[in-house]
């Protein structure tokens, strides 16, 4: 099986949400269901890829271990031991950090799927057990959080909390039903994005010619492809929540009528860009702040931006391309910041019809060459 990618995929999870619908429409928990069926999903995703399952169930041992040791340290010796909230950050970082790491020298492959996905939620159940947020997660829990088959692949990146309170709680049969319908319609439109609109687009790529021209049409192309393809497989993975009674959080809001940048970071991959947001931007300006590193707050806010979006292009890899997508899209904020603040023109006129269209031509403009960048196609000429 391949994760939204192949027909014994949907097969095997249609099969296993006939007792998760029965369940939602009785008004039972689907919990404890929905982890047996999270085991075989993990299953067969191991049996298309046997060599990954080692990698995965270290990695399953090792977040668990993190945050059992975290949660038993902090609750005897309270959160204010900067040192160990540090080491254990660094020690959840480590198998996303090697595996980017080993992906750009010719060595045996230690990648598994998801691995982005997953490090980052496991991140998070550090850091807001640091917060005082998490004083207790049970086995069990942690580990259907983790590995909730739905958005192991391809995300969304959902929060503990959010994801316990679904879990637990449970919905009546009234609103399961409200929730089934839409996770039903999700899986359809993500799938017409997907294996209709991304495969056009990816057809069309590979009729592109050379030149100026050439490039411009990959360009649009590659950019329109990315969407539709991410979109698709992020819509069907939030669908497929909602059927296990999981309201996973969606990915993307309409970017491309975004009127700037930092708008546009509010509707595309959002559960990525709201974690880096809270989890690294919001504690880098604090920290800059408190240390006074810089005079004015603006300024401490600009780094903050940079450094946020580098993380970001990291996070899909430590290939040049990546990191020029991520500095690129640090300067736009900047920018954007800056002229936002300073701008007479902005402020006379943003809210001006003719101006927010310009701005969404500007800002799509924009988000298409920075696709560019991340595509490799350019950073190789």
């Amino acid at each position: 099986m391949i994760a939204y990618g192949n027909v014994a995929y949907f097969v095997a999870m249609l099969v296993l949400a006939v007792p998760a619908v029965v369940l939602g429409l009785l008004g039972r928990t689907i919990t404890r269901y929905g982890m047996a069926a999270t085991v075989v999903m993990v299953t067969g995703l191991m049996l298309h890829s046997p060599a990954q399952a080692p990698y995965l169930a270290g990695f399953l041992a090792l977040e668990t271990a993190l945050m059992k040791g975290h949660l038993a340290f902090t609750g005897r010796f309270g959160r204010k031991v900067a040192w160990e909230r540090r080491l254990t950050v660094a020690a959840a970082l480590a198998p996303l950090v090697v595996v980017k790491l080993t992906a750009a020298f010719p060595v045996p492959s230690l990648g598994f799927i998801g691995v982005s996905y997953l490090t980052f939620r496991a991140v998070q159940v550090v850091l807001e057990i640091s917060d005082g947020l998490i004083k207790e997660f049970r086995l069990l829990d942690y580990l259907y959080f983790l590995a909730f088959f739905p958005t192991l692949a391809s995300g969304p990146i959902d929060r503990s909390r959010r994801f316990g309170q679904d879990a637990h709680l449970g919905l009546d049969a009234t609103s399961y039903s409200r929730l089934l319908g839409r996770g039903l319609w999700l899986l359809l439109l993500g799938a017409v994005y997907k294996f209709v609109a991304a495969a056009w687009f990816a057809d069309r790529l590979g009729e592109v010619g050379g030149g100026p021209s050439g490039m411009v049409a990959y360009m649009y192309l590659y950019g329109l492809d990315l969407f539709f393809d991410f979109a698709g497989y992020s819509h069907m993975a939030v669908g497929a929540s909602y059927i296990f009674g999981i309201r996973t959080p969606m990915n993307f809001r309409l970017p491309f009528v975004s009127e700037s940048i930092k708008d546009f970071w509010n509707r595309w991959h959002i559960s990525l860009s709201f974690w880096l947001r809270d989890f690294l931007y919001t504690r880098l300006l604090m920290a800059l702040l408190r240390r006074k590193t810089f005079k004015q707050k603006t300024t401490a806010s600009h780094v903050a931006f940079v450094v946020n979006m580098l993380a970001m292009g990291l996070w899909h890899g430590i290939a040049l391309h990546y990191v020029v997508y991520g500095l690129f899209h640090g300067i736009l904020l900047v920018v954007n910041d800056i002229y936002e603040r300073r701008s007479s023109f902005y402020a006379r006129f943003h809210r001006t019809p003719a101006y927010r269209i310009a701005a969404i031509v500007v800002t799509f403009h924009l988000v298409m060459f920075s696709f560019l960048i991340f595509s490799g196609h350019l950073i190789t000429l």
